[in-house]
């Protein structure tokens, strides 16, 4: 997350630049994981051939990015959700998804959820394991 104030700062302070932000943070990510046997991916919404559900979102859902294995969910490790400072839309939906994909009785069972917001000039973390939010960070 730093990296993208220290080198995409431009994408940050304009408007409507979400899908740019998550684009940036999966390259970052890249360099930072081995990702041997997993894979990054932003907006997948398959769970096999079908569209990912969760409870609270029976008709489709589509996670902003991804850290997991393509085709199963034997290996759902990070699930993230972004916010832009200028996105007016309730955070509800993104707790809703964040939590329903973090839930160990559920069909995902992601190992951690984060909700990334880009603010101006700095960013928050949320985390969520096992359907509680567990920590908050502003940087």
């Amino acid at each position: 997350m730093e990296r993208i104030y220290e080198e995409d700062a431009s994408l940050v302070q304009k408007r409507g630049m979400e899908r740019s932000l998550s684009f940036r943070f999966g390259l970052y990510f890249h360099e930072l994981v081995n990702s041997e046997g997993l894979h990054i991916d932003l907006e997948y919404n398959k769970n096999g051939d079908e569209p990912k559900r969760i409870p609270q979102r029976p008709h489709g859902v589509v996670p902003d990015f991804l850290f997991h294995s393509r085709g199963n969910n034997e290996q759902n490790t990070l699930v993230i959700e972004f916010k832009g400072w200028w996105n007016n839309d309730s955070r509800e939906n993104d707790v809703i998804k964040l939590t329903d994909f973090v839930h160990q009785e559920g069909e995902y069972k992601y190992g951690l959820g984060i909700l990334i917001e880009f603010n101006r000039d700095n960013f928050t973390l949320e985390t969520f394991l096992d359907y509680e939010p567990e920590n908050n960070i502003t940087r």
